[in-house]
């Protein structure tokens, strides 16, 4: 609930955003902040500002690509136990989702946590333990404590853990829409600090504001980029101050280079974005599920994206939900046919949920 001092500050910083009169467009990398836009009513009162707020590969289920899943879904069907967080069961990769693998026989265990899944791999010795670790920066760090603790010997590591800075700078780069700004995600800088996107705001000259997840927040974040724009600015502003600090987790980023290593990887929508993946170190190898189940995984390569989906571009802020043809018709949260309507971060899922 708003507090009466809350709606106060709200419609002062709204009589602010009307004052606008460029035709701005800005994107966030951040389920949550998609969430909060929408729940709210922000999108009504951006677009009567004359701004436009997209979301762009803010969602970790969303940017797993189909290969990652079809590895997940092998590892299941060889007899291995596979955990994972909920909301992935259910996205499509190339032939079957994790759900219609446990149809099959595949054994899929949704939990909250990977300590929920070393708890499970204590309890069943007999089995090889696999946790499908997807996620940002803000998910990586537990990833990491886990393996320097005492696992068991039957528990194993599927990385899809990605990063956030080089997935902008891919955006930028393809210069497929024109941006004005961008809002940073507040989890993920608790984590890595205000300084990775001090590069990118100097070498593309865009502006950036790391932003809290009160409406507030967003609301403060796109006046700050507006008036970033209006003083001619290019530079990187932490709305987020109360949880963010400039150099970020010391100890989260020290355990986080301990553990991985970074690597080029491809994520769902886009090519293979150089250094914007975690893959276990050479000393870990003995955990990574794709070194020790080789014999299993070789041979999936990337296919092809659930026909008719627009989730891959939606993802680069391309397309929005409503381009797409089975939005709210053939696809929608209890039928969904690509990942933007399966994880709650997805921007198909949050406009379906909150449009009605």
């Amino acid at each position: 609930m708003f507090s009466f001092r809350d709606k106060e500050i709200a419609g002062r910083l709204i009589e602010r955003l009307k004052r606008n009169r460029k035709k701005l467009k800005f994107m966030h990398v951040c389920g949550t902040h998609h969430d909060t836009i929408y729940k709210f009513g922000l999108n009504k009162i951006f677009e009567e500002c004359n701004i436009e707020v997209v979301e762009g590969p803010g969602c970790p289920v969303c940017v797993t690509t189909p290969k990652e899943i079809e590895e997940a879904v092998a590892l299941s069907l060889n007899g291995k136990i596979v955990a994972t967080y909920g909301d992935m069961t259910k996205v499509p990769g190339m032939n079957d989702s994790l759900s219609t693998a446990k149809a099959k026989g595949g054994d899929i265990r949704p939990v909250y946590s990977i300590e929920d899944a070393i708890e499970m791999a204590r309890r069943r010795r007999d089995k090889d333990v696999i946790f499908m670790a997807v996620g940002f920066e803000t998910t990586a760090p537990s990833t990491a404590v886990a393996l320097l603790s005492d696992i068991p010997d039957n528990f194993y590591i599927l990385s899809c853990h990605r990063l956030i800075p080089p997935a902008v700078k891919a955006i930028l780069e393809m210069g497929e829409i024109r941006l004005d700004g961008f809002i940073e995600p507040g989890h993920v800088s608790t984590i890595i600090g205000v300084e990775p996107y001090i590069e990118i705001s100097k070498r593309y000259k865009i502006p950036q504001v790391i932003v809290g997840f009160e409406p507030l927040d967003v609301l403060a974040a796109v006046l700050m980029l507006i008036e970033q724009i209006e003083n001619g600015e290019s530079r990187v502003e932490n709305e987020y101050a109360r949880s963010v600090k400039f150099e970020g987790n010391i100890r989260a980023k020290k355990i986080m280079q301990e553990i991985f290593d970074v690597v080029d990887i491809k994520w769902r929508g886009f090519p293979v974005i150089e250094k914007s993946g975690l893959e276990l170190k050479k000393k870990f190898e003995d955990r990574n599920a794709r070194k020790v189940f080789e014999d299993i995984l070789s041979g999936i390569e990337e296919g092809e994206e659930p026909k008719g989906c627009r989730c891959s571009e939606i993802l680069r802020g391309v397309a929005k939900p409503r381009d797409c043809r089975l939005f709210g018709k053939i696809c929608t949260p209890s039928h969904p046919v690509g990942p933007c309507m399966v994880s709650k971060e997805g921007s198909c899922y949050i406009e379906f949920r909150y449009s009605r």
